[in-house]
């Protein structure tokens, strides 16, 4: 950071200064002059880097707050914004977060025009992402950065001792080090002639690793040196003012030389793992060129004019108004007009009541909120907006004290809140799913611990049985023993399988193949499989689904969905019983959560009817739900997983459809659900 560079007086001409102002912002803000120094920060930019005061924030250059990677597309922007006349630029970028961390934020750059045409100021903004991809593609560096430095070259007001010290700062900043410095070899010792530090620096001197770094290039012949682990180990051992929690991975050295003499060396130390790339090669020693012909002088900083009031609240892309002590808007600026619809003319002499959406917010709040800000306490609040054509959007509001003509004010500022709102909800949304997602895993584990063992326990027992009786037993009760054996292993079997293609359908791994079929084949296809269950059962299938019904849905899980209900079907059916398969066509039906498909397409209704034993109405709710799962012995006491329907809601689902069960006990039960058809 330029020590000399100092914060210059900005008061406006309506007494509102220009603290007040940016201070008055939910985000965090700097003013820049048109190189990016800061000459004015809010508040907000303390918690929003992690820093510790505002000392050393002052005078340093915004892209010290920028990641490495996008300090040359953040620097490109606000050049965009100095050269073109009201422009506006704004992007994505990942910023610094303290000494290590990052995160992404979105960085407004806008101009604020002076009544002093001659010179321009840009108010920069940032605001945190939803999202953690920058959206700003890579740039020509090179071109960047030549940019800036035909601008400090072509400076002729600049004394070049002056113009040392931007070089070497543009260094540090643009490399995203943490201290650099260039240090001159006079009798024998170095001593540092200029030297910039980042705002996030704490603990590392300047010229830390200067000596070692001017030892280790004239020892080794050498004008360049990037050294890291493991040489830089040994660096930091010989470095007595180091600190090891300083976080030091690498330092960089360049000779500088004067009449082929070794004048000096510029050092730039960083904490993270830097790499140096051509480009930051060739940007080095073009600065390196400029320095060996540079003499030293003071700094000279010209003070700067005053800024309108209007003019800078005009650059605000969010709503700012000032109200009154009794809650009257004074003044307004163009985002308040944009925002909420209204004409300026509209608003001024209104109170915030105007503003509020009917019935939803407490517009006593505001004057209570307007009295603590007036005793110097900030406020913040939430408030749903309502615009002139009846929008309604939540919006942060901030409330600030000012004064305006020797009166007390207020500035107050909104913040559209929709999409972090929105943000929000969806993790809300996904927290839920996760937790249920945990009962139905929770589930899962307690019946496979509990379910499976019931079938292998009578496969033990009858085992036991055959071995330690086998020579006592009549050649019927060993075929008794081995039907039962052969009963439970087929029950284990149909168990492990339902569990094991649930749990595919969760993972996601269940391969999903929609194709067109005819589904009365396929209801047929299942029949033939079943019928000597059923005729063991004196029990009729009957298919009533008209043919060359075609169907658009993954036949795989349509034909298991099918073989499922007509399964239980058959167990919950007394003898000379019934189970009728029809379809009607054509049905429409809401989509299902998920679904891609327009909501004009027509579904088959499928529907499987029993005259069984029927299903309890108090349990129809729970028959599709793995908390609610319900299993019971059919007719002919035949077992049951209890995952058949839990299975069948799944796959009906992952289809589009819906499913669903109606049911009267003891007259029998109807299992219905929707496939689409063909278009």
């Amino acid at each position: 950071m330029d020590e000399n560079f100092t914060s210059r007086n900005l008061s406006s001409v309506s007494e509102i200064s220009v603290y007040q102002l940016v201070n008055a912002l939910s985000d965090a803000a700097f003013i820049c002059d048109h190189t990016g120094r800061i000459v004015v920060c809010s508040d907000q930019v303390i918690p929003f880097f992690d820093m510790a005061d505002k000392s050393r924030i002052i005078g340093s250059s915004f892209q010290s707050y920028i990641a490495y990677e996008y300090i040359d597309e953040a620097y490109f922007l606000l050049l965009n914004v100095v050269n073109e006349s009201g422009s506006k630029k704004s992007g994505k970028f990942l910023v610094r977060k303290g000494l290590n961390d990052t995160f992404s934020a979105t960085i407004t750059f806008a101009p604020i025009v002076l009544e002093n045409k001659s010179d321009k100021y840009i108010l920069v903004t940032f605001r945190e992402a939803p999202v953690t991809d920058p959206e700003i593609g890579l740039l020509h560096k090179k071109d960047v950065r030549l940019s800036r430095l035909c601008e400090i070259l072509s400076d002729n007001t600049t004394q070049p001792g002056d113009r040392t010290k931007k070089l070497v700062s543009q260094i540090g900043e643009t490399l995203g080090a943490i201290t650099c410095t260039y240090s001159r070899f006079e009798n024998g010792e170095l001593s540092p002639l200029s030297s910039w530090e980042s705002p996030f620096n704490i603990g590392i001197t300047a010229q830390l690793f200067s000596k070692q770094l001017f030892d280790y290039l004239t020892d080794h012949k050498e004008n360049l040196a990037l050294i890291r682990k493991p040489l830089l180990t040994e660096f930091l051992k010989s470095e007595p003012s180091y600190k090891d929690d300083s976080g030091v991975k690498a330092i960089l050295g360049l000779i500088i030389r004067k009449n082929n003499v070794v004048d000096g060396i510029l050092t730039a130390v960083f904490t993270f793992n830097y790499a140096f790339s051509d480009i930051d090669r060739s940007f080095v020693q073009t600065i390196s060129l400029v320095i060996e012909n540079e003499d030293q002088s003071e700094i000279n900083m010209a003070p700067s004019p005053e800024l309108s009031f209007r003019e800078i609240i005009d650059r605000f892309a969010d709503p700012v108004y000032m109200l009154s002590p009794k809650g009257i808007l004074m003044e307004v600026n163009k985002g308040a007009v944009k925002y909420y619809g209204y004409e300026r003319e509209e608003l001024i002499g209104q109170t915030p009541v105007l503003l509020s959406a009917e019935g939803e917010n407490d517009n006593e709040l505001i004057q209570q909120m307007l009295e603590k800000t007036l005793t110097g306490e900030p406020q913040k609040f939430e408030w749903l907006v309502k615009r002139k054509n009846g929008e309604i959007l939540p919006t942060e509001i901030s409330f600030n004290k000012s004064s305006y003509s020797g009166q007390d004010t207020v500035i107050a500022t909104g913040r559209d809140i929709t999409e972090s709102k929105n943000v929000v909800n969806e993790l809300l949304r996904h927290n839920n799913e996760l937790k249920e997602s945990n009962k139905s895993k929770d589930k899962f584990f307690s019946i496979f611990a509990h379910d499976l063992k019931n079938p292998f326990q009578g496969l033990l027992g009858f085992i036991d049985l055959l071995y330690e009786d086998l020579d006592e037993l009549s050649s019927e009760q060993v075929k008794e023993y081995l039907s039962n054996v052969r009963n439970a292993s087929y029950h284990t079997y149909a168990l492990l399988e339902n569990l094991l293609e649930w749990s595919r359908i969760q993972s996601g791994k269940m391969p999903f193949t929609p194709s067109v079929f005819d589904i009365r084949d396929e209801i047929s296809s299942v029949i033939s499989v079943l019928e000597n269950n059923a005729t063991q059962k004196d029990i009729k299938l009957i298919n009533e689904v008209e043919s060359r019904i075609m169907v658009e849905a993954d036949r795989n899980m349509i034909r298991s969905v099918i073989q499922n209900i007509v399964t239980n079907s058959i167990k919950f059916s007394n003898s000379k019983g019934r189970v009728v398969i029809r379809g009607r066509v054509p049905q429409t039906y809401l989509k299902v959560k998920g679904s891609t498909e327009a909501g004009d397409r027509q579904w088959l209704e499928i529907s499987v009817s029993d005259n069984g034993i029927g299903i309890p109405e108090e349990i129809l709710p729970k028959l599709f739900k793995l908390n609610g799962q319900y299993s019971h012995a059919g007719t002919a006491n035949e077992p049951g997983t209890g995952l058949g329907l839990v299975l069948c809601h799944e796959m009906v689902e992952k289809n589009g459809g819906r499913i669903w069960a109606e049911s009267i006990p003891g007259q029998g039960t109807t299992f219905i659900f929707t496939v689409l058809l063909s278009s």
